[in-house]
């Protein structure tokens, strides 16, 4: 998915953002398919997902990041949470890479029906 800056806010609101917070503001469009990407981008795609089991009386959850391009996974887990919390940390993992990268862009793929839902709204 392509992160591109929103110009139009609704009704002409700015909630409250400085000029230069709101032309950090950014918003979700829907991406090619990893394999249509341009050899150029793949750079700039990470696939997430997120689990969670029951372990004895306990809830253990998982959340990972896979980047094809460069063969590297990072991964954060906790106790007391959901799948859909582990899809959350997932976006989170990955949207915390991209800004630690430097990256203009985010190519983000994802199973969760939830995570696609809530970012394309």
């Amino acid at each position: 998915m392509p992160w591109t800056p929103t110009t139009n806010w609704p009704e002409g609101e700015n909630f409250g953002l400085t000029d230069e917070e709101q032309e950090q503001v950014t918003r979700v469009e829907e991406a090619l398919p990893y394999n249509q990407l341009p050899a150029e981008e793949t750079h700039y795609a990470l696939f997430t997902d997120g689990s969670c089991r029951i372990v004895g009386m306990n809830r253990k959850w998982k959340a990972a990041v896979w980047s094809p391009t460069r063969q590297v996974a990072e991964a954060t887990e906790g106790e007391g949470g959901s799948s859909q919390l582990a899809e959350i940390k997932a976006v989170q993992l990955a949207l915390d890479i991209a800004e630690r990268e430097g990256w203009s862009r985010l190519y983000l793929y994802t199973d969760s029906w939830m995570v696609a839902n809530a970012l394309w709204g």
